[in-house]
């Protein structure tokens, strides 16, 4: 799984979105905390281009998440990025494209390559209309041992290939300062795993989502909101063309949004969610739904996030879908200048759902990382993490220690 790491620039200044720097190797091992780095630009005539670069080391002692047959690889990757910037007046464009390449020193069937092109346009039409469209084509995978592959990542000879397309469009109506405003939003996307055999062409599918945020003011910075959240998951193949995985989900939330400049900022939602099967011998899913998410800042070198989630996943080979409940924390500190540390920790409790389903996974990862900014632009990062699974299938249990050395670089 790749994950991201978020260099947050707004050349302008103007409230529009900010710039995403996705430069690191994965979300369980690495966390490029850029924020604190001012990100220097080439102009190339009308746009600004910012690039970057992470060059990790890293060791793995189970690459494939194993239960009895682990894997300990020493490996290195190398992440670069370029971003481009047009900003004009209020409105913002940005085009991007990320390369990820891993190489393990003793387990080469788990090299990878992973290409990833983005963009993203914000449109300010006036102080009641806003537009923002977003765009994704990425070429990527899923690592031996995770997705399809979980307890039996020896079986494949190489990462998960798959390619994900993604297009979603947010139109914005109301004044940021008006009482009351809403957000529409209308997205597709798709994902088409490379591996053609029967039973892995059923995850191919694709996912229509329409959604609605209404947003209403009761205090300065302070909304209560209601959120309807609608997807249509399509698949494009069953072994059986009679009981196919198509669904419909439908996600009513209500709640509060706040972000003053008190300590603390976050959002709190509650609702109910509901997953309906074309297929009427698959059982119906009705249940709690909640988003919970809170930034606290009890000093300026010091914050503390938290979230909390529900999900409805799709299968990964067991049951019908996956019922899952997640929970967040993060701690940044600046202890000077220079020198900060990052604490993370993370539990989900996945429950498989339909079809005689009856297992249960846990699964807690727990990370530290130190952070030196040896220049303005460039940081090393030493980072340790201790991830699990423990489920009531012992064979798919595993416990995995990584170690990795990062240097992050930008102009």
């Amino acid at each position: 799984m790749v994950g991201v790491g978020i260099l947050q620039i707004n050349p302008k200044g103007k409230g529009m979105r900010k710039l995403i720097l996705a430069t690191a190797i994965t979300s369980s091992f690495v966390s490029y905390d850029a924020s604190a780095q001012q990100a220097a630009s080439m102009d190339l005539g009308g746009f600004e281009l910012f690039p970057a670069v992470q060059l990790s080391l890293f060791h793995d002692n189970n690459v494939i998440r194993s239960n009895d047959d682990e894997i300990d690889s020493w490996a290195s990757a190398v992440i670069p990025e370029f971003i481009l910037v047009n900003s004009y007046g209020l409105n913002e464009i940005q085009f991007g494209y990320r390369l990820s390449r891993a190489d393990y020193f003793t387990s080469t069937n788990d090299d990878y390559t992973d290409h990833l092109l983005f963009s993203d346009i914000a449109l300010d039409f006036n102080v009641r209309n806003r537009m923002n469209i977003t765009a994704e084509y990425e070429y990527g995978h899923d690592d031996r041992g995770t997705g399809f592959s979980i307890g039996s990542g020896e079986l494949l000879s190489s990462p998960d290939t798959y390619k994900y397309s993604n297009l979603s469009a947010t139109y914005s109506y109301g004044a940021l300062t008006s009482k009351g405003r809403i957000d529409f939003t209308l997205g597709y996307s798709g994902k088409d795993y490379d591996i053609d055999t029967d039973i892995y062409r059923t995850r191919d599918r694709s996912t229509v989502n329409m959604a609605g945020t209404f947003y209403y003011n009761i205090m300065p910075a302070t909304d209560l909101t209601l959120d309807v959240i609608y997807n249509n998951i399509n698949y494009d193949f069953a072994i059986d063309p009679t009981s196919p995985l198509d669904s419909e989900e439908v996600r009513t939330l209500v709640g509060v949004e706040w972000d003053t400049t008190a300590k603390t900022t976050g959002y709190f939602k509650v609702g109910h969610r509901r997953k309906e099967f074309d297929d009427g011998s698959r059982d119906n899913f009705s249940g709690l739904d909640w988003r919970i998410g809170v930034t606290w800042s009890p000093r300026t070198y010091s914050t503390v996030d938290f979230t909390t989630f529900t999900n409805t996943n799709e299968t990964n080979g067991v049951g019908d879908f996956i019922d899952t409940q997640t929970y967040r924390v993060t701690w940044d500190h600046e202890w000077l200048e220079r020198v900060s540390t990052t604490l993370r920790a993370s539990y989900s409790e996945d429950e498989y759902t339909g079809s005689g389903a009856t297992r249960i996974d846990d699964n807690t990862t727990a990370s530290f990382f130190l952070n030196y900014q040896a220049r303005r632009y460039m940081q090393v990062q030493l980072g340790v993490t201790h991830d699990r699974r423990n489920s009531n299938q012992v064979s798919i249990d595993f416990d995995r220690n990584i170690l990795s050395l990062s240097l992050n670089i930008t102009l």
